[in-house]
């Protein structure tokens, strides 16, 4: 992989230099975008491969469930690809419509494609443990409701003179909403981790035995952690990482979509998109592959819960903290949120149905993701 990054890597260089020299040949671009949103997504990818030992040692030292573990610590450290691009989008670019959009397309890319990705993997056909469905799930689909309101609804945009047709104006109010709503949901899993700890207080003493068998399994993954300093050390040093890859990403994606002719909007919604969710289909991937199905699940609605609530939210604030005011959002493809909230209730209903997932039901929601990518090129 490192030799392959290296060969696309140089190929871009190339496509650059070649490109400064002969700016009449416009068509060295696509090479030159498309290999730097290679090497982006690689970077974000093998990033994101040393979340997984970490964030297993932090919950071993922390008791943690998995469903927990998974919908916060690997959701937060995984999903900051989404939230860099967010900050960048609102703050650099001035294009919030970016952001939303790619949003809105990883957590389609969540709800769909890494479930289809873990069912596929697993030995055995899922079985998902009840409270994951009816918490994580139905509380996500709460949150795309709230996302559509705020869309929708004028009520949540701020009165600013002149402004364009077309578009709403979020300020602190949507921002409050959102994190309010992450903030419930992060109490509600307190009271899961209270509730596991009193289940399984008996096991505490088998604490450090734990800690120790894995140890040989976090130096053979070639990331030696001996303390939960050194946890959070790769966890907070892989966030900053994937921060500037998902630049790169960014930039690179929206080059190339006004080089193809293809609106900013979509390139975030399926390309951007994808690139960020890498480390989320990575983490679920690992978990299903080890028999950890309500970590494979809860770490898809996790990520996306964050994803709205924290990396929506967040940017808006810090605009106005930095003197911009209100933040412009220009949507009208508002048909990628309805898209959104149709996969997450087909979702629902694969996992309502025995709580397991099975592999045709795993190949039906790939093929769904793939017509909605379709359809979305003709919006």
């Amino acid at each position: 992989m490192f030799r392959h990054t290296i060969n696309i890597s140089i190929l871009a260089i190339i496509c650059w230099i070649a490109l400064k020299q002969f700016p009449e040949y416009s068509f060295l671009g696509y090479p030159l975008w498309i290999s730097l949103i290679i090497v982006a997504t690689i970077i974000i990818w093998r990033a994101g491969d040393f979340f997984e030992p970490a964030a297993e040692f932090i919950q071993e030292r922390r008791q943690l469930p998995e469903s927990v573990k998974a919908a916060v610590i690997d959701a937060i450290a995984s999903s900051f690809p989404e939230f860099c691009v967010a900050v960048i989008a609102v703050i650099m670019l001035g294009r919030a419509e970016v952001g939303i959009s790619s949003i809105v397309g990883s957590a389609l890319y969540n709800v769909l494609v890494i479930p289809a990705a873990a069912g596929l993997i697993a030995k055995t056909p899922m079985t998902i443990n009840r409270e994951v469905i009816w918490r994580d799930n139905m509380y996500y689909l709460g949150v795309v409701f709230l996302l559509l309101a705020a869309l929708v609804f004028p009520q949540f945009s701020v009165d600013v003179e002149n402004p364009e047709p077309n578009t709403q104006y979020w300020g602190i109010m949507v921002a409050v909403v959102l994190l309010c709503a992450y903030f419930v949901y992060v109490l509600m899993l307190h009271h899961s981790f209270k509730k596991y700890k009193e289940q399984h207080a008996h096991d505490e003493t088998m604490l450090e035995t734990v800690v120790e068998s894995k140890q040989e399994e976090y130096e053979e993954e070639g990331v030696k952690i001996t303390t939960e300093k050194q946890a959070w050390f790769w966890i907070i040093g892989m966030m900053l990482v994937m921060g500037g890859a998902s630049h790169v990403l960014v930039e690179a994606s929206l080059h190339l979509g006004e080089l193809a002719g293809i609106d900013a909007v979509i390139m975030g919604f399926v390309v951007i998109a994808a690139g960020t969710s890498v480390p989320d289909t990575v983490l679920s991937v690992i978990s299903a592959q080890e028999g950890n199905y309500d970590a494979a699940i809860s770490n898809v609605f996790g990520s996306n819960i964050f994803d709205i609530c924290v990396c929506l939210s967040v940017p808006i604030l810090i605009a106005m903290a930095m003197g911009g005011g209100p933040t412009p959002i220009v949507l009208p493809q508002v048909e990628l949120i309805w898209s959104l909230i149709g996969a997450t209730l087909l979702a629902f209903y694969f996992f309502r149905s025995g709580y397991t997932l099975s592999k045709p039901e795993s190949v039906i929601l790939g093929g769904v993701y793939i017509l909605i990518v379709v359809l979305s090129f003709t919006f």
